[in-house]
């Protein structure tokens, strides 16, 4: 089984077919490498990857701009398997961030560095580079990451702010981060997401996407506790004080309703959370996926308090998402 989305904001209705076109097309990626021996980690990276390809999003290629005028990316991965965590923020120059998040993350199961030094978990800016320079993986001019609509974007909303000097809670631009979760064949659980921030962030912002337990949460289950696969999507900084992938996954465990339980973790967790005390528009949102090793089923449920999410899903119930 596999899910992917496009993120919890604002998405033109006039790009809706090709917002639905490029979903089904990571969903169907996904499905096909599951199908061919692919283990979850492996698949919601390469998913991911799709996405962050696509200047339709808010991730790899397309991303919104720093006041700087920069594509500084997000990412992280979790394998239920193991628990291991990889992530990158505000990293500069990277094709898939994604893909160097899986690096890392596959890292944490390799032997103590030289010195007994530890594997490093999460890596920021010019560092994270290096080590994707290192692994190999493909880097580029930070230009080439620029899309004609993140540009043009980045001109009109940074003129407002100049001439105007505007002040205001409302976000200005889509909060299209892009996430995966899906399960293998091996009953293993994994989940990624991808963003390139906020529009006009401060250089260095990082957002959920790269924090630990609020972008994605993957957690394999036992005889008598589901696997969880999670990741959100949003107001970044609304995610990390609340935490709510972990927060969402650890509620859905221990609720026999996963609609109930997702209700509940949202209610009381987000929108009503004491971290967001003020708060006036609260946007965020999360796709979750619960299996049950035992008798091999599952469900999969999202939720969000943004206007639109675009979201597919595919199983082997299903000839396409």
């Amino acid at each position: 089984f596999c899910m992917a989305h496009l993120g919890a904001g604002k998405h033109s209705e006039a790009l809706w077919q090709e917002y639905k076109k490029l979903c089904c097309k990571a969903c169907n990626k996904g499905y096909s490498l599951l199908a061919s021996g692919a283990t979850a980690l492996e698949t919601v990276t390469d998913v991911i990857a799709v996405l962050e390809n696509s200047p339709l999003t808010n991730a790899g290629y397309g991303s919104n701009l720093t006041w700087d005028g920069h594509v500084e990316c997000d990412a992280s991965v979790m394998d239920g398997c193991t628990l291991h965590y990889g992530a990158v923020g505000a990293v500069p120059g990277v094709k898939n961030p994604v893909k160097l998040a899986h690096h890392i993350c596959k890292k944490q199961s390799c032997n103590a560095l030289a010195l007994g030094r530890v594997p490093p978990s999460l890596l920021v800016g010019n560092g994270a580079r290096k080590w994707a320079e290192q692994a190999e993986l493909t880097t580029v001019h930070s230009r080439r990451l620029i899309s004609d609509k993140a540009l043009k974007q980045y001109h009109h909303y940074k003129k407002k702010v100049e001439r105007y000097q505007i002040h205001t809670d409302k976000i200005l631009t889509p909060l299209d981060t892009v996430g995966a979760v899906c399960v293998d064949a091996y009953g293993d659980v994994a989940a990624a997401c991808s963003s390139g921030g906020l529009a006009l962030k401060h250089p260095g912002r990082v957002g959920q996407a790269a924090t630990y337990g609020c972008g994605c949460w993957a957690s394999n289950g036992t005889s008598h506790v589901p696997s969880v696969a999670t990741c959100t999507s949003g107001c970044g900084e609304y995610l990390v004080r609340t935490m709510l992938a972990r927060e969402a996954a650890l509620e859905v465990q221990k609720n026999s309703c996963s609609v109930t339980g997702l209700h509940k973790v949202m209610k009381t967790k987000f929108m009503e959370s004491p971290f967001l005390h003020g708060v006036e528009e609260k946007i965020g949102g999360l796709i979750l996926l619960k299996c049950f090793p035992n008798d091999e089923t599952g469900e999969f449920v999202w939720t969000h308090s943004s206007k639109t999410m675009c979201v597919s899903y595919m199983s082997d119930a299903e000839r396409r998402p």
